[in-house]
């Protein structure tokens, strides 16, 4: 039986991203990704699964071809991309944490100082989030004290 349009998350139209005019990364790339789907992207280094990760968080460009998030047209000049990138969580594969700040607070800098939320508001969720990975006790520890995967946690 065929899903219904709406239930489609992420919808990939033959994009191409390009750097250089010499240098294909994504050629004609197509995907669609629905409600409840787990996918992964495998392949060796290089190949552009990062690239294609960027391009569906509006943080890099395409040359041709559409993304749309939840019907939505992920553009990163667009003005709800902020929303859109609410949405999309991504984990960097090059993370930094600031050494100089605990780990709630580092959680706590980005919705305080970019979104302007105030820090109490911020704080709760952030501590929820800390709970649901594994960390609400090592909320003051320095990002010294953790390790790599608890870092990216």
């Amino acid at each position: 039986m065929e899903r219904i349009m709406t239930d489609i998350i992420l919808d990939i139209n033959h994009i191409t991203k390009q750097y250089d005019k010499e240098k294909t990364i994504l050629n004609d790339l197509s995907l669609r990704i629905r409600e409840g789907e787990v996918v992964v992207i495998v392949g060796p280094s290089g190949c552009g699964k990062s690239t294609l990760l960027r391009t569906m968080n509006g943080l890099e460009q395409v040359q041709a071809g559409q993304i749309f998030f939840r019907g939505e047209k992920v553009d990163g000049h667009s003005s709800s991309i902020t929303a859109i990138r609410q949405k999309i969580g991504m984990v960097f594969q090059s993370y930094e944490l600031f050494p100089h700040m605990n780990i709630l607070d580092n959680i706590l800098v980005a919705p305080v100082l970019v979104q302007k939320r105030k820090k109490k508001e911020v704080e709760q969720e952030a501590l929820e989030l800390l709970n649901r990975v594994g960390l609400a006790d090592r909320k003051n520890a320095f990002p010294r004290q953790l390790s790599g995967g608890q870092k990216q946690r």
